[in-house]
């Protein structure tokens, strides 16, 4: 019928500009010769490279002492290690030895470099402290390995388009790279004593083993990610990658053990301070509002014990009931999360005073 016609040929010259218009904003991937091009000069140990990453270093170092989340960041944006670690994906998936040689020995030298460089600006700034910003970086779980393998994507993709190359500097932000390895660096100046500093935080690992647990969960997650996005885009070939990618998935492997146990106990002391809240919210008399919370760790032992520690403020009128309350909130935890629990509280007794005077 005329009418079916009619509509059908609407439909069809509807599809077709549609289609034409996805294509015109599908942009093409760079060339391999030029990407390879870019690539081996963007892993090129030169000057410039060790210049910025030195600064970088010390920025990220900076900022770690005074615990300065500002500072940190605006390292990580100027730190040109993500050049190398792209560098070496792809030459994983095309199999250039040239490119890979190149990008190892730029790779290497540089997480030297800021090692070598955080531990001298500690020791000759003389600060021996470990605040928030360092010790995050100690506990890497399963969440960090996330935003590595998202991150390695972005960068491999951004790589091979030109009109979002500029978005590289987010990716920088979104993954850790340099402020890792600058509080190794710290850690090893700060020897047993930042050992000891995060334990009183309740945080078990060495400084320097944790925190570069987590540059590694990073390096590998962006390499193995990057690789992936590279080979779908017909980079290389599968039968060249198969050697770098089950590497990059033995070192996955490898991490996914300890990192694991990590976001196990983060879900851990996200469940206990859910419990310790609605035990506030519902028993008032075993948590009054004069009780103040400075901090609560929680940790495994091998034993399966959960093991809670915690630093409170009370008035030296309610002294006398702490360990009472202690023994009750050791009894809820252990029905909410089905595990023995021990609990060890610091308490630091307070008075307060307050004056107001007439007009």
């Amino acid at each position: 019928m005329t009418w079916q016609r009619g509509i059908r040929q609407y439909l069809q010259q509807s599809w077709q500009s549609l289609n034409h218009d996805w294509e015109l904003l599908r942009e093409v991937p760079i060339p391999a010769s030029e990407l390879n091009q870019t690539l081996l000069q963007a892993s090129l140990p030169a000057v410039n490279f060790y210049l910025l990453l030195a600064l970088a270093s010390m920025i990220a170092t900076f900022g770690l002492l005074t615990n300065s989340a500002a500072t940190i960041i605006g390292a990580m944006i100027i730190a040109p290690l993500m050049n190398p670690i792209i560098s070496l994906a792809y030459a994983l998936v095309v199999f250039s030895p040239k490119l890979l040689e190149r990008a190892i020995l730029t790779l290497c030298t540089g997480i030297i470099l800021v090692i070598v460089i955080s531990y001298l600006t500690t020791e000759l700034l003389g600060l021996r402290v470990v605040g928030s910003e360092i010790l995050s970086r100690t506990q890497p779980n399963s969440l960090d390995l996330g935003v590595a393998v998202a991150a390695g994507m972005a960068a491999a993709f951004a790589n091979t388009r030109r009109s979002i190359a500029n978005t590289l500097p987010g990716v920088a932000i979104s993954v850790a790279l340099v402020p890792p390895l600058a509080v190794v660096g710290i850690g090893l100046c700060l020897g047993e004593l930042g050992t000891e500093i995060a334990a009183s935080w309740g945080v078990d690992a060495s400084i320097a083993a944790g925190s570069f647990i987590l540059f590694l969960t990073n390096l590998v997650g962006i390499v193995f990610s990057g690789s992936l996005i590279f080979l779908f885009q017909r980079y290389g070939s599968l039968k060249k990658a198969a050697f770098g990618l089950i590497v990059a998935l033995l070192g996955l492997l490898m991490l996914l053990q300890p990192l694991a146990y990590s976001l196990k106990s983060l879900y851990l002391n996200s469940n206990v301070m859910l419990t310790v809240f609605e035990l506030r919210q519902n028993q008032p008399d075993l948590f009054p509002r004069t009780i103040r919370f400075r901090s609560i760790n929680t940790s495994y032992r091998e034993d399966n014990l959960i093991q809670i520690r915690a630093e409170v403020e009370a008035p030296s009128q309610e002294m006398n009931k702490i360990q009472e309350r202690i023994d009750a909130t050791s009894q809820a935890l252990s029905k909410t999360v089905n595990q023995p629990v021990e609990i060890n509280v610091n308490v630091v007794p307070y008075r307060h005073f307050k004056s107001q005077s007439q007009a």
